[in-house]
């Protein structure tokens, strides 16, 4: 069913609110906008011993309160991170009691990122079509079979989170996949409200910048998200990200000199005199914060020799923990993160305590046999049988050592 009328979304949001639980999937425009147009809304719920599945045409009708029930029920989503990116874009919504069957899915150990028409398959025994996944979803009139397709998307996805609860239950890991489902609210509510003065964190090669060159990016960037809002484009359609970065490390002073950065682009050209300024401007940052080109801190400097071994040997504990628990090794701990924690571990930096390995499920699986490690009462030892090369041994009379 296709609802294109202010009373139908009243309707629709009324029986999905008394329901107090509804599957959740939006199709949107993303290519080529930095903002996505929104042209589906698609819900699904329990009646009875049914479950109905609307679609929302939010092109012919507002579907804001049909956006406002997250927050208010129990919401299933599949891989729903793009969709609550766009609910933060273009609602300020914050996405809160989710359920995303890809997450469940893979805790349970049903593999990695698994996409929704395996997912289907393999819980409900449901066969989907994907062949019109790249439809432009903006244009009108929808046919039968494209609304169909998207009512699909939703309409197995009740079943399948009863059974992914039924099986996380049994592995006692409902816990973990409850705290991973709201950290990826978090995550997309940030992601979906970044702005001119955050925008340079999504600058490729930007955080490898110290001193007047990271001053340098943070205003190139933030000039440049400024122009992409104003077109609706993404920011590296206005100037690429390696462009950008090389016109923080070079700053240019005059237009000849900006004409020499390979890649800087027309809207460089155009606005050349707002790009000077803005490097201007970052020059001053830099030396009223007394910051010094080619000083940093953070990930910018070198690990000592201890940290660099602690390093290697916690990206193998976390494989080793990872094939113990059935769990792709991406959940517990990035080389990015094993990198952090060896360096404020040695360092006797208050941040690793207050890292994810220390304080949330991951403690259990990981941390605390990092710490233990450290603590010389765990030995890692060679093991050829094992997908991570190692095995952890108990190092005897070691209890109690620092």
């Amino acid at each position: 069913m296709l609802i294109d009328e202010p009373a139908g979304v009243a309707d629709v949001v009324a029986a999905a609110r008394a329901a107090g639980e509804v599957a959740l999937d939006l199709e949107f425009a993303a290519d080529g906008r930095l903002r996505p147009e929104l042209a589906l809304v698609q819900l699904a719920w329990r009646d009875g011993a049914k479950v109905r599945a609307v679609a929302i045409d939010a092109v012919a009708t507002d579907a804001t309160a049909a956006i406002a029930l997250v927050g208010e029920v129990d919401v299933i989503l599949h891989a729903g991170r793009q969709d609550l990116q766009l609910l933060a874009t273009r609602f300020d919504r914050r996405g809160r009691r989710i359920f995303d069957t890809q997450i469940a899915a893979a805790f349970a150990g049903l593999g990695d990122q698994l996409g929704y028409a395996r997912l289907a398959e393999q819980l409900v025994g449901a066969r989907i079509d994907k062949d019109l996944q790249f439809t432009d979803w903006l244009a009108r009139p929808l046919t039968a079979r494209q609304l169909d397709y998207a009512l699909d998307d939703v309409r197995h996805l009740p079943a399948a989170a009863d059974a992914l609860k039924v099986q996380l239950a049994e592995l006692g890991r409902d816990a973990w996949v409850a705290a991973e489902c709201d950290a990826l609210c978090e995550v997309a509510y940030a992601a979906g409200r970044t702005g001119a003065d955050d925008a340079w964190e999504d600058v490729g090669g930007a955080r490898k910048l110290r001193g007047v060159d990271r001053a340098a990016i943070v205003r190139l960037a933030a000039w440049r998200w400024r122009i992409a809002l104003e077109r609706n484009k993404p920011p590296s359609w206005i100037v690429a990200d390696k462009a950008l970065v090389e016109l923080a490390q070079r700053r240019p002073r005059d237009a000849e000199e900006l004409k020499k950065i390979r890649g800087a682009g027309e809207v460089a050209r155009e606005r050349g005199d707002e790009l000077l300024a803005e490097l201007a401007l970052a020059v001053a940052d830099a030396e009223a914060a007394g910051a010094d080109a080619g000083v940093g801190a953070g990930r910018g400097q070198p690990s000592s020799p201890r940290a660099q071994l602690w390093e290697q040997v916690f990206v193998t504990l976390v494989q080793w923990a990872a094939e113990r628990a059935r769990l792709p090794a991406r959940w517990l701990a990035s080389r990015g993160d094993c990198e952090d924690v060896a360096r404020w571990l040695d360092r006797g930096d208050p941040r690793a305590d207050a890292h994810p390995l220390f304080t949330t499920w991951r403690r259990e699986v990981v941390g605390d046999t990092l710490r233990a490690w450290v603590r010389g009462e765990l030995a890692l030892v060679g093991d050829a049988a094992s997908a991570a090369g190692a095995r952890l041994v108990p190092v005897p009379g070691a209890r109690g050592r620092g």
